[in-house]
């Protein structure tokens, strides 16, 4: 086994925070699993964590971490070191949630609020954890994204747009830091069915101009049910976590998961009018394409 490390993992009530922190303890690391709300919304998930670790005789220590506020991210990067002899070895960003649904009916609201969280609390905590990163000369932040990070999809663009940017500020970041010998990772995971849920998925609150996509949104329903997409396991993702927070070297980024696969090879293999083309298709809106008006029941364009 590699040398234990110090790991702070920020939104640990989700699937794959969750998931994250207990593998990631199992192979011997000290973890320290943040939740927004840990005595509170949060309550069950965090001592679900404690119980795990005392079962077992691991180290990982769950404490408040809420992104969206500065103050309690400061705090429990504070606290982590006061805990880890001085050190943070890696940082795994987990923290975010989904807003899904026709952009058009994305409240401008809407829209700020997950970026707060999904955008802006990233940047809180590279702020936050650098300093010390900085001064070991050492460091590692992983930064989990989606595939939908480096493609388009329909009625999933405020959670894609928040992706996007979550790969710019990793990107950018693994230019910068690295500089001072700390490494930068983006993981980007497909579609998993998690018993915790995932991110938190909240629908577009425009209900009157939601109600104009009814047709498409049902198609959109009915295609995907029916392709019957098989979904991984998210331990998956767990381990791929863990594998990067122990390896010697790290990838830019890393691809988790067949559909997450599929679509990025479909963005990068494809011209742009092609890689619409199946989206199109395996989205069901070809009916709907039609470039024009319509009046009455869709039409399939030509």
């Amino acid at each position: 086994m590699t040398q234990p490390k110090f790991v702070l993992i920020s939104g640990c009530s989700s699937g794959f925070g969750f998931r994250a922190a207990r593998e990631v303890a199992r192979r011997g690391h000290r973890v320290f699993a943040g939740f927004r709300d840990p005595t509170g919304r949060n309550a069950d998930r965090a001592q679900a964590l404690t119980r795990f670790a005392r079962d077992g005789g691991l180290h990982l220590e769950t404490l408040k971490l809420d992104v969206d506020d500065e103050a309690s991210v400061a705090n429990a990067v504070e606290h982590v070191l006061a805990r880890s002899e001085g050190r943070l070895d890696t940082l795994v960003n987990t923290a975010a949630y989904s807003v899904m649904g026709p952009l058009e009916a994305c409240r401008p609201e809407q829209l700020l609020d997950e970026l707060n969280t999904n955008v802006v609390g990233a940047l809180r905590l590279f702020r936050a954890v650098l300093p010390q990163m900085r001064a070991q000369g050492r460091g590692r932040i992983l930064q989990v994204t989606s595939g939908l990070g480096r493609a388009a999809v329909p009625f999933m663009g405020p959670y894609g747009i928040s992706a996007w940017a979550q790969e710019c500020f990793a990107e950018v970041l693994s230019y910068e830091a690295g500089a001072f010998g700390v490494d930068v990772g983006i993981l980007e995971p497909g579609a998993y069915h998690t018993d915790l849920g995932g991110p938190a998925v909240k629908p577009v609150g425009d209900e009157d101009r939601l109600a104009v996509y009814e047709p498409q949104l049902i198609a959109f329903a009915e295609t995907l049910q029916a392709t019957d997409q098989p979904k991984g396991d998210p331990e998956e993702v767990a381990r791929a976590v863990a594998d990067a927070v122990e390896a010697e070297t790290i990838p830019l980024r890393t691809v988790i998961g067949e559909s997450a696969r599929e679509l990025v090879r479909l963005r990068t293999e494809s011209t742009t009018g092609e890689f619409k083309a199946a989206i199109i298709d395996k989205t069901g809106l070809a009916p709907f394409q039609t470039g024009g008006p319509r009046s009455g029941g869709a039409k399939r364009g030509g």
